[in-house]
């Protein structure tokens, strides 16, 4: 578990990213919007991660996981440090993707499909 002090003073507690489980991801994915609106899209994965991963904050408001609301209700100066402190664990749950090169391409062994295919 991890404590992160925020810009307003407030601090939250996370559990550790690696002990997130399928049916976490899953739970996300399914609260995510049908939009095609990518900023939209990522508050929702970030709301997703601080619901699932807070444990505990010195906000007086009830955690995420018993009430997402409380997230509408914070500063919004504790915005971008919340956003980072669940980053770890976007990538362990969504992975960037792997750009292809054209060295990847030339070469028969990579696993990317070959360019004059």
């Amino acid at each position: 578990m991890a404590r992160v002090t925020l810009p307003s003073g407030a601090w939250i507690e996370l559990r550790d990213p690696s002990t997130l489980l399928r049916g976490d991801k899953k739970r996300i994915l399914e609260a995510m919007p049908e939009t095609e609106n990518n900023v939209k899209l990522g508050f929702s994965i970030i709301d997703g991660l601080l619901e699932t991963l807070i444990t505990a904050w010195s906000y007086p408001l009830a955690i995420p996981s018993e009430n997402p609301k409380s997230l509408e209700l914070l500063p919004i100066g504790d915005d971008e440090q919340l956003a980072e402190a669940v980053e770890p664990a976007r990538l362990m749950l969504f992975p960037e993707p792997v750009e292809e090169t054209p060295k990847q391409m030339e070469d028969p062994t990579s696993p990317t499909a070959p360019s004059a295919v």
